[in-house]
């Protein structure tokens, strides 16, 4: 067995009502002026009033900045960070989804050390750490929380780009499924399925280990039992623990194993078309798990088994059932499978393969080499 390094936050809260301990977590940081960094829409719910009363009760010295946008492009981490230096704070939440905590640990870097954002892509390019950050999910679905992993958009390169660094890592995570009881079901359905995708996918890396496989399985089992009782009954507490637990463990996963194919393939329709990144996933599964069934068929058979399709004594049947059930699963909870029903044309197809190809951090993660004509392919099956 080879050896690996697992990195993880310092600490991570899981439970109904632990968003409470935000201000406790801010003090054992040496914390007392905070930053909570969000979107329009959860800023001006009540949600905000969860993470608003313990910090007032603990009389710290707080601030929100609730500017962020879904994909929100490179050139707006500028005004976040001037905003944080001038008013001194010294922690940032994020408290929203996958989107708003990458923001948030790339303004924790860019507020402490002068950097060029676009000079950060790619694997280990931070230098070091910035400002301590809190991860507060209200989504079940990107695992950011936990990774240091952070993705954005550069509209001029018509791409999103993903940042890895140990210097990314969160603090601590507060993940509180109870911040995701009022959640549409589109965006159950669509991070939800990114989620699935986290543990299949790290699952699968050339960099999975023990431990990290492990935590896959674990994710896949509860998010195949949970999705569709979430998307469908939102308010079931019992589902929505069980899809954060399985979001908060694929994300370890795929921190230590990566993501791979699926991913690189997803970030041309996110930064070229604004496709959703849980919804680009999606449409890119079944063609890329088609793709690498010539050398995965026996980690598929063992994937069935954290889905409940498992045949012990047909491994062939129990790859066939697992694929089955990845499709009928996210066509059941209504997410879109085909380029074409997200508005993608076939004559992109070419310029994403291209685009993807410079995804060499994900792609180098495949079991499977991909060359730019399987890409392109892999485009032409899933329009």
């Amino acid at each position: 067995m080879k050896g690996f390094v697992f990195n993880a936050p310092t600490t991570v809260h899981f439970g109904s009502g632990s968003v409470a301990t935000v201000a406790e977590q801010a003090i054992r940081l040496g914390c007392r002026r905070p930053l909570v960094l969000t979107g329009q829409s959860v800023g001006n719910s009540p949600l905000l009033e969860e993470l608003r009363r313990p910090m007032e009760r603990a009389g710290l010295e707080f601030g929100v900045y609730d500017r962020i946008c879904p994909e929100p492009p490179a050139e707006m981490l500028a005004e976040a960070v001037d905003n944080i230096r001038r008013e001194r704070y010294d922690l940032l939440i994020g408290f929203g989804g996958g989107s708003t905590m990458d923001f948030t640990k790339l303004a924790a870097v860019l507020a402490v050390h002068e950097l060029q954002v676009e000079d950060l892509a790619g694997n280990d390019r931070v230098p070091a750490k910035g400002l301590p950050t809190i991860m507060v999910p209200t989504t079940s679905g990107s695992g950011s929380e936990v990774s240091p992993v952070a993705v954005l958009s550069f509209p001029d390169q018509g791409m999103k780009r993903g940042i890895a660094s140990r210097c990314l890592i969160p603090d601590a995570a507060i993940v509180d499924p109870a911040l995701t009881l009022d959640l549409p079901p589109q965006i159950t359905a669509n991070t939800g399925v990114d989620a699935l995708i986290h543990g299949i996918e790290s699952f699968l890396s050339i960099k999975a280990n023990p431990l990290s496989q492990n935590l896959s399985l674990m994710a896949c089992e509860n998010i195949s039992k949970n999705l569709s009782r979430a998307v469908r009954f939102g308010g079931d507490l019992e589902a929505r623990e069980g899809m954060s637990l399985g979001s908060l463990t694929a994300g370890l996963a795929f921190s230590m194993a990566g993501t791979a194919a699926v991913h690189a393939l997803a970030y041309p329709l996110g930064g070229q078309f604004h496709v959703p990144h849980g919804a680009a996933n999606a449409v890119m599964l079944r063609p890329v798990l088609e793709f690498n069934l010539p050398v995965c068929a026996d980690r598929f058979a063992r994937l069935a088994m954290a889905f409940g399709v498992a045949n012990p004594s047909d491994p062939q049947d129990s790859t066939e059932s697992f694929l089955q059930v990845v499709k009928d699963l996210t066509e059941t909870v209504g997410v879109k499978t085909r380029l074409r029903d997200l508005g993608v044309p076939r004559e992109a197809v070419g310029l994403m393969a291209e685009a993807a190809m410079r995804e060499v951090r994900l792609l180098e993660n495949n079991p499977r080499t991909v060359t730019r004509e399987d890409a392109q392919s892999l485009y032409s099956e899933a329009w």
